[in-house]
């Protein structure tokens, strides 16, 4: 052996050495810091890919039969015509190769003219399979985009409908706060969902394809036994690499946590940056949500740790079925002497698509993991919405008369005592309450032996000390909340029309559509914008008008060919949202003017931010009609009502007439 050669070898083995080392290092270094991250996450629950149990099955039919409802919806058919283009996908893929070796003969045998030729027809036949490649790859793509956005538009609205009907959407968030990411789940969660469930034929039906049309290639080139051999080996291989892969399920699982945790800590500070200012807590603030974004950090950390160590396991193995598939063409050859080169390439290619196919297998389970948890957390949405919709807080009120078809109102859905006032009566009971027990959520008895009647010809105000349930008597009359026992009955004719203390602004619509809330009107008559107009008055809310540039003002949108739903109401002062809050209720008073609905406004400290104009819109309720229920401590306010309600401590009340009440001079001009 030449000193060249002496040296060459020399150098081979210390690559190889240093190439083991550098592996061996490396595996054991990672796997030591996943061991130890792995110990803190073990009790994370989650479907594993490594270990899907029966558990994750029921959860993902229950989830997939949201997404995919029957064999006749658009989104079947298109997933049907996306396996037949992986079919397609995967032969054309074995042709190709079949041409790569073809083209690869045609530069080396034959004369140099027949060289030329044969290169040409061949390189032409090569390039028109790779655009019918091309074609088949794009249309899947498109199809496999599309249905993400069928899927995730479907269950998105799917739950939506649910979360929001009848008051699941108030008892689950704020009664017993059992779905408060509720927005995560609708917004992310199901769009996660979509986007793995319609890639899981991506995941297995298209390897399995490219699987097959790679064996019987293969089988076709080096015969049954050998094709049996290379495959077995290919197939532990895999088997192997999947047992060692990282637990990503319950790492992702524990990522998506920790950014859960974060998110809900850093939007409270954002909604409560008033109250954090007030207290100068701007420090603590920045240290908690430090704290919170730094576990999101340790969890990325151990994220990339996890891809990089299934990375390197990938590549090793990869390299190692290369070698296999290298010894078993060359046993090949040695078998058959005939063999020529372009044989022995399109064999290669053959074991290499295999490998790939069969490797690819173990790559998606990792993204199985995803899927399970969104499954998880999806079916555990949905089975809670069913719990909620099944309890005894929300009850039908069976076959009673609708007055208003867009109203939602939670009395529609609550269990309520509805009675009907005699025909041509003047004076009768709006409501009633007897042997009546308010209770809050957690058994916090507010009232006790609660026995009243308001009736018809009366405005009541409810006093008391912070805490006593003077907001909480208006739930119950509203519908949100049942009595825990007694029975709470309401004129069937009333319509509640509320005002509270911090009104609520409808996002992403014009003040017309504000003052229409929570009405969705098909068309929108003269007659309306001029209720309108005079809402806007009733409520002295003109100052908004001026605020938004007058009343022909895209934002205000009396003009629907011209509107613009982009203005930011909660930059509005207090009082300024009061005022809109009052005209909601002036407009929808305006609305049933005419017909035989008794108004009942519910005013929570309502107009307490309007300064000079309380009185007038007061005055201006009364003299339109309005029956009236507010809650306030101010004398003023008072001095518009008939009786005063006192709530007292240890679910004692009281009541008694309003001795000097404020005059109302003039009556409003009927519309």
């Amino acid at each position: 052996m030449t000193e060249s050669a002496v040296v060459g070898t020399l150098r081979d083995r210390g690559v190889v050495l240093f190439g083991c080392f550098s592996f061996l290092f490396s595996v054991l270094s990672q796997r030591i810091g996943l061991h130890k991250y792995e110990s803190t996450i073990a009790n994370v629950r989650t479907e594993d890919d490594t270990t899907l149990t029966a558990g994750f099955f029921p959860n993902f039919m229950q989830v997939a039969k949201l997404a995919l409802p029957t064999i006749w919806c658009k989104e079947f058919i298109g997933t049907t015509v996306f396996i037949l283009l992986f079919l397609v996908k995967s032969i054309l893929r074995v042709i190709l190769s079949k041409a790569n070796g073809n083209l690869l003969n045609a530069m080396l045998r034959g004369s140099r003219e027949e060289r030329i030729h044969g290169f040409f027809n061949a390189l032409m036949l090569r390039t028109a399979l790779t655009l019918m490649s091309a074609v088949s790859s794009g249309s899947v793509e498109h199809l496999r985009s599309w249905l993400i956005g069928c899927y995730r538009v479907r269950l998105s609205r799917y739950f939506q409908r649910r979360f929001f009907s009848n008051l699941v959407y108030y008892q689950a968030t704020v009664l017993d706060n059992r779905l408060s990411a509720a927005d995560t789940v609708i917004a992310t969660y199901c769009g996660e969902f979509a986007e793995h469930f319609a890639e899981l034929p991506y995941y297995f039906i298209l390897p399995f394809f490219e699987c097959s049309t790679s064996l019987i290639a293969l089988t076709k080139e080096v015969g049954g036994r050998v094709s049996a051999l290379a495959c077995g080996a290919v197939v532990i291989s895999v088997l192997l690499l999947q047992k060692l892969s990282p637990a990503f399920g319950r790492i992702h699982a524990s990522l998506l946590a920790k950014e859960d945790n974060y998110r809900r800590v850093l939007t409270n500070d954002l909604i409560n940056v008033e109250s954090i200012a007030m207290h100068g807590g701007g420090v603590y603030t920045r240290r908690k949500v430090d704290a919170q974004l730094n576990q999101v950090k340790r969890s990325l950390d151990f994220v990339a740790l996890a891809k990089g160590d299934f990375d390197l396991l990938e590549v090793a193995f990869s390299g190692l079925l290369q070698t296999l598939s290298s010894i078993v063409v060359f046993y090949g050859s040695l078998q058959n002497a005939k063999k020529s080169l372009n044989d022995i390439y399109v064999e290669l290619q053959y074991l290499q698509d295999l490998n790939d196919s069969v490797k690819s297998f173990v790559i998606n389970f990792r993204e199985v993991s995803h899927l399970a948890t969104f499954t998880t957390k999806l079916a555990e949405f949905d089975t809670t919405l069913d719990s909620i919709a099944k309890g005894t807080f929300i009850r039908s009120m069976g076959n009673l008369p609708v007055i208003d078809s867009n109203a939602a109102s939670p009395s529609r859905y609550t269990h309520i005592n509805y009675i009907t006032h005699p025909e041509g009566a003047t004076h009768f009971t709006l409501f009633g309450f007897s042997s009546l027990t308010l209770a809050t959520p957690s058994g916090q008895v507010l009232l006790s032996d609660f026995n009243l009647t308001m009736e018809s010809d009366q405005d009541w105000v409810i006093v008391g000390e912070n805490g006593t349930g003077k907001t909480s008597l208006l739930r119950m009359i509203s519908g949100l909340w049942l009595p825990a026992q007694g029975i709470y009955s309401m004129e069937k004719s009333v319509k509640l029309l509320f005002a509270p203390q911090h009104s609520y602004m409808v996002p992403q619509c014009t003040l017309f559509e504000q003052l229409l809330f929570p009405q969705v009107p098909k068309t929108i008559t003269e007659e309306d914008i001029e209720y309108f107009r005079e809402a806007i008055t009733l409520a002295g809310a003109q100052s908004v008008i001026d605020l938004l540039g007058g009343m022909e003002s895209p934002c205000v949108g009396v003009d629907l060919k011209n509107t613009d739903d982009t203005y930011d109401w909660s930059s509005l002062s207090g009082g300024q949202k009061q005022r809109i809050s009052m005209a909601r209720v002036f407009y929808h008073v305006l609305k049933m003017r005419h017909s035989q609905v008794i108004p009942v406004a519910i005013l929570d400290e309502a107009t307490s931010m309007m300064d000079e104009t309380e009185e007038e819109v007061l005055l201006n309720l009364r003299r339109l009609g309005v029956r009236m229920l507010s809650v306030t401590h101010r004398d003023n306010v008072i001095a518009h009502h008939t009786h005063v309600l006192k709530i007292l401590p240890r679910g004692k009340w009281s009541f008694e007439p309003v001795t000097s009440r404020t005059p109302v001079e003039t009556k409003v001009e009927e519309v």
